[in-house]
């Protein structure tokens, strides 16, 4: 039988706190869409003003926020099986990942669709055409719950084969996991396991699913980091070691990596589309860009998991309400976002200042309304689990005076 080696904890702070800060990271995917200018990516909402800043972002975030999810995701479907065993994994996943999926794909999916087709209409049929494209599709940014549902069912198959696995294979595959994460290889490894499976993608990164059928390139690549995610909380004492040198990856990331990623990618697939490009010379451009972009992902995978365990590895009230909004934040933040998105369209302000204050609209929207709508109501303990006590109405006790009294003095005669 599969045996779980003997660590301590199930839940590490560190990488829970990763997870907030990733999920209040789509505020910045989704908020750069409308001013981005190489044509490269589509959305509906097309603002008056672009700049090529904003794709700039947008790869920068979006090559690792989405990977990061699903490896967290599994690291957390491996600790609670653990805990409590597979048939907890599929209740709870039923109930707080299937379940607001549908109600969300009810209520969200129809008002994003009312959003965009009256700022379309204001636009014209010719703007429709020009970066809608897929975005008329029906789940939007729900694609994550319901990728991360089939992730689960994947991995609870895999796992009760493993349990029924002679003890030796499983000696031999914890051995051989390892030495795959201790290795200084593992990062370039990986990153060339995804030349293959993205060679097939329209564009030269992996892209965002819109449709229910699902996308077997998207699920075996997504699929990847799920597992490696699960691979972790059984070898949790590797973390150190997977984020090690994190200051050096996220440099070498962003100085080094990014710069030649956005200009293998974007470069690569405006000459994809001149007739004249040579197809072989095409061929490597694309290998090297995608094996280029793997690299960014991992580094910052790896320099993130290692910024967070050297300085947020301790939880709090703070960090604890965050990771109870964020849920909300992430259903309820892409409609919000794409309504001030379509208000501020027609105006000139100048990028930057736009992107934040709708960003910052955003976010004051959806906190508030988890704090008054939400956090103590049903919806918050569908969402999370539990119900927070309420600190109104409370009597404070009397406040005592403890300190110690003279004793009165005694006459005698």
């Amino acid at each position: 039988m599969m045996a779980e080696p003997n660590t301590s904890s199930s839940r590490v702070a560190a990488l829970d706190n990763l997870r907030v800060v990733a999920m209040f990271l789509g505020l910045v995917t989704h908020g750069v869409l409308p001013y981005t200018a190489t044509g490269l990516i589509g959305f509906p909402v097309r603002d008056h003003t672009r700049h090529a800043a904003a794709d700039v972002c947008f790869f920068a975030v979006h090559d690792f926020r989405m990977q990061l999810f699903f490896l967290l995701a599994g690291f957390g479907a491996c600790a609670l099986a653990s805990r409590r065993g597979a048939s907890e994994l599929v209740r709870n996943r039923l109930a707080r990942v299937a379940l607001p999926l549908a109600l969300a794909v009810l209520i969200l999916c129809p008002a994003l669709h009312l959003i965009f087709a009256a700022h379309t209409a204001t636009r014209g049929a010719t703007w429709a055409a020009d970066g809608a494209g897929g975005w008329v599709g029906p789940n939007f940014h729900l694609w994550f719950l319901y990728y991360l549902l089939m992730c689960c069912a994947v991995w609870v198959a895999i796992r009760s084969i493993g349990l029924r696995l002679p003890f030796g294979i499983v000696c031999a595959f914890d051995a051989l996991a390892r030495r795959a994460l201790a290795s200084r290889w593992k990062v370039p490894a990986v990153a060339a396991i995804a030349v293959p499976v993205l060679w097939d993608m329209p564009a030269w990164w992996i892209d965002t699913p819109k449709g229910w059928g699902p996308d077997i390139t998207v699920l075996a690549y997504y699929l990847g980091f799920f597992f490696v995610g699960a691979l972790l909380h059984r070898h949790r004492d590797m973390l150190a070691t997977v984020g090690r040198r994190w200051a050096v990856r996220l440099a070498v990331a962003n100085v080094v990596v990014l710069p030649l990623m956005l200009k293998l990618t974007v470069t690569g697939n405006w000459a994809e589309e001149e007739r004249d490009t040579d197809p072989a010379r095409l061929a490597v451009w694309k290998a090297v860009a995608i094996f280029v972009g793997g690299l960014y992902t991992w580094l910052m995978i790896g320099g993130l998991i290692g910024l967070f365990q050297r300085y947020f590895a301790a939880g709090g009230p703070r960090w604890a309400y965050l990771a109870d909004a964020s849920y909300w934040c992430y259903l309820i933040g892409f409609p919000v976002q794409a309504a001030f998105q379509v208000w501020f369209a027609p105006t000139t302000l100048p990028v930057v200042a736009e992107f934040l204050l709708v960003c910052v609209f955003t976010l004051a929207v959806s906190l508030a309304s988890y704090e008054l709508g939400v956090r103590h109501t049903r919806l918050g303990v569908l969402l999370n689990g539990k119900r927070p006590k309420r600190d109104r109405g409370r009597v404070p006790e009397p406040v005592r005076d403890t300190r110690p009294r003279p004793v009165p003095a005694v006459h005698v005669g």
